[in-house]
């Protein structure tokens, strides 16, 4: 059934034969009882057969806020006998008379008829924050459960809802029931290169259910010196959705990688060292190094790894570092600092993490993905017997046998370690991260929302503006206000305005606010107070479309427009 109750077997318990005591032999599906009457083997189970509940049915998926009923059914033997109670998180139980729930205690007492088969509903009401649903199935003295077959949660507790059966006279279940999810659909910059205030629009959905196709709108603003350009129009390939792990303070390396790929930088020791490990530079050591370089230079520096512990250890002299231990340096020695770079760090969750996600962060090194590790050595090379031997594989994504956190039945933590494609710098160290991907498999793979996104369409509201001046013969307009224009890009429309070819091109005065003048490419004759129209840019940028939910996620979720894609605020 649905919940993989199972069936059990039955035993007989009064004693029967295949033969009288005169040697009749009773017929296929018939045997004799103790006083010889002849009687069927399905009767004879049905009254004397041990009772089992072989199967008990009910949707255990989360419940949506709004009230609904759910059937439910159990299989078993004749006569098998249960009872059945469901409990609220307030400790109120359920009538099955009067489909509601009260502060006394009840249940449902029943027993299983000829048809093998029980059925009933439970309504449940109408909640506005969230709860759950205890639900206990017990099989009376005389009647067993079908045989028990424990499931495990990710964090080793028991998954009630997934085991089957039980072995006792007791069958635990539990539903949750959740208030209404909100899905935010809004506009970001990956990189930062496009400001503004970032609209929003939002919309509910229940846990695990649909939202027919539903219009959206959200607007980008710029501020009031800038403006907007459109480089092309928006696809759902343009949404990104990222989880946001925080990284470990620092990494582990791993099996035959090199975490001093290459010098960074070079500077002059200013002054032997003979003993200790401060050293002092001909320049600024900020500019020269990072805690965490490993010093190279000279035999006893090459021979083994040495690093720059701290800059300016004692606070007066940003010129000086340390060393992690002592090591003679002659005055004018060049050193040589490596960066230490890793492709291996614990994050706090690696949940939902997966191979081929991006990583986007202030301190990650570009064009980075979430991938596996393999050190590879070439043998024989340039011969007809190369070959490459793997001497470490680690995977992108690695638990460490941490346990996870698991709430309701879902995972929501999972420590771990996630490797890279390339070395990352120690300053990752601390940082909260983006990892994820574009598209709507990726929106699937990150907030579990499977979605269609139709319709989509970017457009620029058209900044106005008036002329507080006439102009004669002129490439210069005064305006009351100056908003929303590129220089070189924006044009200029309306009342008068000389389009024998196309409307003038505004090559200054933009990139302001307020009253002022532009200057356009073609001389104008204009009256004061002409209503002009820009066009190609404004400070309002709208992106529309459709978007059906056909399953929601178990949380909320925001999908991001990726608007570097889709805007600029330059020519």
């Amino acid at each position: 059934m649905a919940n993989g109750y199972g069936y059990g077997s039955s035993s007989t318990s009064i004693r029967q034969s295949s033969t009288n005591a005169q040697g009749q032999v009773a017929p296929i599906g018939f045997h004799y009882m103790p006083d010889g009457t002849l009687m069927s083997d399905v009767e004879h189970a049905r009254l004397y057969g041990e009772k089992t509940i072989t199967s008990f049915d009910l949707d255990l998926s989360d419940l949506p806020a709004a009230t609904s009923t759910r059937k439910f059914t159990l299989i078993g033997n004749f006569g098998a006998e249960f009872v059945l109670e469901v409990k609220n998180e307030d400790d109120h139980y359920y009538n099955f008379y009067t489909k509601s729930f009260q502060v006394a205690k009840a249940d449902l007492q029943q027993t299983i008829g000829d048809s093998g088969v029980y059925s009933n509903s439970i309504v449940f009401p109408t909640v506005t924050d969230n709860d759950h649903y205890d639900i206990v199935l017990r099989a009376k003295p005389g009647t067993r459960h079908a045989a028990y077959q424990e499931a495990r949660f990710a964090d080793n507790t028991i998954d009630i809802n997934n085991s089957i059966g039980s072995d006792s006279l007791i069958l635990q279940k539990i539903i949750y029931q959740y208030t209404a999810l909100t899905l935010t659909l809004t506009g970001f910059s990956t990189g930062g290169t496009v400001a503004g205030t970032f609209g929003t629009t939002t919309m509910e959905v229940n846990r695990g259910q649909g939202l027919a196709k539903t219009a959206f709108s959200f607007t980008t603003t710029a501020g009031a010196t800038a403006a907007y350009r459109i480089l092309r129009q928006p696809t759902s390939d343009d949404i990104i959705s990222f989880l946001q792990p925080v990284v470990a303070a620092a990494p582990e390396k791993l099996t035959g990688e090199n975490i001093y790929p290459a010098v960074s930088n070079t500077d002059t020791v200013d002054g032997a060292v003979t003993s200790g490990v401060k050293v002092v530079m001909d320049t600024n050591v900020a500019d020269k190094m990072k805690v965490g370089d490993r010093i190279t230079g000279n035999t006893a520096l090459d021979a083994t790894i040495v690093t720059v512990a701290a800059l300016n250890p004692d606070g007066d002299n940003v010129k000086e570092f340390s060393m992690s231990e002592a090591i003679a340096l002659a005055d004018g020695l060049t050193l040589s600092f490596s960066n230490q770079k890793n492709y291996q760090w614990p994050v706090d969750n690696v949940n939902k993490i997966q191979p081929g996600m991006i990583a986007l962060g202030t301190n990650v090194t570009t064009d980075s993905v979430i991938n596996s590790y393999q050190d590879v050595v070439t043998i024989l090379a340039n011969t007809e017997n190369e070959r490459s031997i793997v001497k470490t594989l680690a995977p992108a994504i690695n638990t460490k046998s941490q346990k996870a956190t698991v709430v309701n039945g879902l995972v929501t933590v999972q420590p771990g370690n996630i490797i890279f494609d390339k070395q990352q710098a120690l300053a990752l160290g601390g940082d909260t991260l983006k990892i994820g991907g574009y598209g709507l498999q990726q929106v699937l793979n990150v907030h579990g929302y499977d979605i269609k996104i139709t319709d989509l369409t970017l457009a620029l509201t058209a900044p106005t503006t008036t002329t507080t001046a006439t102009s004669v013969s002129s490439a210069t307009v005064t305006v009351a206000d100056r908003e929303g224009v590129i220089n070189n890009v924006s044009r200029v429309g309306g009342i008068g305005i000389d389009s024998s070819v196309q409307n003038p091109l505004i090559t200054a005065g933009g990139g302001t606010d307020g009253a002022g003048t532009f200057t356009v490419d073609a001389v104008q004759n204009l009256e004061n107070g002409t209503t002009l129209t820009i066009e190609n840019t404004g400070r309002i940028a709208t992106i529309t479309g459709n978007i059906e939910i056909v399953t929601a996620g178990t949380a909320d979720a925001t999908l991001r427009f990726d608007v570097d894609n889709l805007l600029s605020t330059s020519a």
